[in-house]
């Protein structure tokens, strides 16, 4: 049977020997991977936290993975970011001139507060580094206009980028080759992430954000072949919009495992487990018996306990938890 990987984020608590007792209980769970969310507020002021906490975990036999919750803004993650609010010229620019409150994958100086980033998660020696829904801002509003009048980025690193390979100044309109410089804005983006974990000696994952919009990669394909990437995924999360979970969850696993089968990547997928109404939880073995049909084996939840210390917590945690649990205990048997 090939590899089976399956995880679970887990983030907000900083003190190690409280931690400790969550991650028997992930263990306990069936886990196998524990994803660490680790933020610019835990770069800046709990690396000593973060290293005993990477360390505890790999003594209970869980890989580690370490995620770039928020940083930036330009990754997935609820937190603010400190970059952006001390360094203006990081930020993005919308196409009416608006500095938004995210930073630019164009910029050289985010990238090199990235490699400070890469270089402390390599002192604590995870498995795997994990790049989550690297993406330009976001207008939901937007979404699905062919030309929308709001989008991201018009800052000058941009404007520079897009004239040096189209030979004209960037429109202020949204046109075709925005669109597609903008997608390959985020390759180009991701290629330089994945390259430099690699060269860490780090296995390196990518999560696409499942929907299609200018501000992130619609073609999967060009974020597949980049050689450096090991774990191509995205998160098919099914709430609010999704009532058939089943096909929701489905359609974008088998578009993973082909992708991975085709580029000899790990397929990965995401299962929700936060924002959960009570009475709902028998979806996560819906969607996770939909990825396993698609021939996925990379799976992971988001996150601990019905993410039961956030907002976005599910009703009943204690029912997500067990719920995931069961299904992960399962698949182990399988």
């Amino acid at each position: 049977m090939e590899k089976l990987s399956l995880g679970v984020s887990y983030y907000g608590n900083r003190i190690p020997w409280r931690v400790k007792e969550d991650l028997a209980a992930i263990r306990e769970a069936g886990c196998t991977t524990v994803v660490h969310t680790f933020s610019e507020e835990d770069h800046q002021f709990y690396q000593p936290a973060m290293e005993q906490i990477v360390a505890d975990s790999h003594a209970l036999g869980l890989e580690v993975w370490l995620d770039p919750w928020g940083v930036g803004q330009a990754f997935g993650g609820e937190t603010y970011s400190a970059l952006v609010m001390k360094d203006l010229k990081l930020r993005q620019v919308s196409s009416t001139g608006e500095l938004l409150p995210i930073a630019c994958p164009n910029q050289p100086a985010f990238r090199d507060y990235l490699m400070k980033w890469i270089d402390t998660c390599a002192r604590f020696k995870p498995e795997v580094l994990f790049w989550d829904e690297p993406h330009f801002h976001i207008y939901p509003e937007a979404e699905g206009d062919a030309q929308p009048k709001l989008w991201a980025c018009c800052c000058a690193e941009c404007k520079k980028l897009f004239e040096k390979r189209f030979g004209h100044p960037m429109p202020d309109r949204m046109t075709p080759e925005v669109r597609l410089f903008k997608e390959d804005c985020i390759v180009d983006f991701s290629r330089f992430l994945c390259d430099a974990t690699k060269a860490k000696g780090i296995r390196a994952a990518l999560c696409l954000l499942p929907f299609e919009n200018s501000s992130t990669i619609n073609n999967w394909e060009k974020a597949a072949a980049i050689p450096s990437v090991d774990i191509i995924g995205t998160d098919p999360y099914w709430r609010p919009r999704q009532p058939d979970v089943a096909r929701h969850v489905g359609r974008f696993s088998q578009r993973i495992a082909e992708l991975a089968g085709r580029f000899h990547k790990e397929g990965q997928i995401w299962i929700l487990n936060f924002n959960i109404p009570k009475g709902e939880e028998g979806k996560i073995k819906e969607a996770i018996e939909a990825a396993w049909e698609a021939g996925i084996r990379n799976l992971a939840a988001w996150s601990y306990f019905g993410a039961s210390y956030i907002s976005l917590k599910a009703e009943d945690p204690p029912a997500v938890w067990k719920t995931l649990s069961a299904c992960y205990q399962d698949l182990r048997k399988r």
